[in-house]
Formats: C-alpha cells, sequence, structure tokens
C-alpha cells in the first residue's frame, strides 16, 4: 500500500496573521503615492484660494476696481469706507481663513492617517464653495484642486492606508514593569 500523501501549506501571509507592514526608516505604514497626491492637491488649493483673496484685495485697494472685486461686493454695492464694506472685508478673509485653514487641515490630517480628514474634506468643499460664491471664478481652481484631494482620499488604497493606521494606533504598549531589585551605588561588578 502507499502512503497517503501529505497536504502542502504556504506560511501564513501578512493579511492573515494581520501584521501591519512598516516601513523600516519611520516605523510607520508606507504611505501610498495617491496620499501625497491627496495632500498636495490641497495644500495647493489652499494656496490657489490665498492667492484670489490677495488679487480680489488689491483690486479692492483701487476706488475704481472696488465695486467689481468680490461678487458679494456686487449684490450689496457698500460704500467704500463705510462700515458695511468694513464688514464685508471681514467677511472675506474670515471665508479665506475658513476654506484654507481646512484644506490644509485635512492634506496634512490626510497626511498622518486620520480616517475622519475623508469627511472633514466633504466640510471643507463646502468652504471653498462658499468662498467662490463670495469673491470671484477665479477660486474654482481652488475648488477644483479641493475636489481632486478630497476624491482621492476616498480611494481603496487610502482606505487601506487609514486602516493600517488604525491598527498601528490601537496597538498597546508593553506596560511598564518595576524591577524586583533596585541596586543603588557602584554595581558589584566594579567593586
Amino acid at each position: 500500500m502507499t502512503e497517503p500523501k501529505q497536504i502542502a501549506t504556504l506560511p501564513p501571509n501578512e493579511e492573515i496573521r494581520q501584521e501591519v507592514p512598516r516601513s523600516p526608516r519611520t516605523g510607520e505604514p508606507p504611505r501610498p503615492v495617491l496620499v501625497a497626491i491627496a495632500a498636495v492637491a490641497l495644500y495647493l488649493a489652499a494656496a490657489a484660494l490665498a492667492v484670489v483673496y490677495g488679487i480680489r484685495w488689491w483690486e479692492a485697494a483701487h476706488p475704481e476696481t472696488y465695486p467689481t472685486s468680490a461678487r458679494l461686493l456686487e449684490w450689496v454695492q457698500p460704500e467704500p469706507g463705510r462700515w458695511l464694506s468694513l464688514a464685508l472685508e471681514g467677511v472675506f478673509a474670515g471665508a479665506l481663513v475658513l476654506a484654507a485653514g481646512a484644506c490644509g487641515v485635512v492634506g496634512f490630517q490626510a497626511w498622518n492617517g486620520w480616517r475622519w480628514s475623508r469627511w472633514a474634506g466633504l466640510v471643507a468643499l463646502g468652504f471653498v464653495g462658499g468662498f467662490v460664491a463670495i469673491v470671484d471664478d477665479w477660486a474654482f481652481v481652488g475648488l477644483g484642486l479641493a475636489a481632486i484631494g478630497v476624491t482621492l482620499l476616498f480611494l481603496p488604497p487610502v482606505t487601506r492606508y487609514f486602516q493600517r493606521w488604525a491598527a498601528v494606533r490601537a496597538e498597546q504598549p508593553a506596560p511598564y514593569r518595576r524591577p524586583s531589585q533596585i541596586h543603588y551605588g557602584r554595581l558589584p561588578r566594579f567593586r
């Protein structure tokens, strides 16, 4: 009689053992290229919004171009130098801080692997859309860059990256163990 054949098996791979691959240099999960592209797109969106605001501010500084320097100023038509025009300048600055700041925060937190940055990206798109609505059509450049960055955060490789970061953050470090004996003074081997 012949002996029964043994079933050949392979060693378990990383997915079965649920080990998170880590970068040997940083100890963090390796970042997919899409995360880098998304972060750069969101940073560029913030920069584009700041440039649009700067151009709008420059136009508002000159009396001949002030009434057409922003869409909201065309709608309200305030008298230059009065309280309403000054309040609207504060609104423009606040809208820039919200929109560009939200894009920057989302890009930075996505780079750091926080899953909530995807949903914060949708909020950032809303802020950028509001900025576009009250300022100028040139702000659509920032909206497009922000939309590209936020869309990339919802792709499967980025989702796996966020899951790996969640697993790394869930690991508990070894608790402190009090030594059984504490020796003060010179060690015995040096006496």
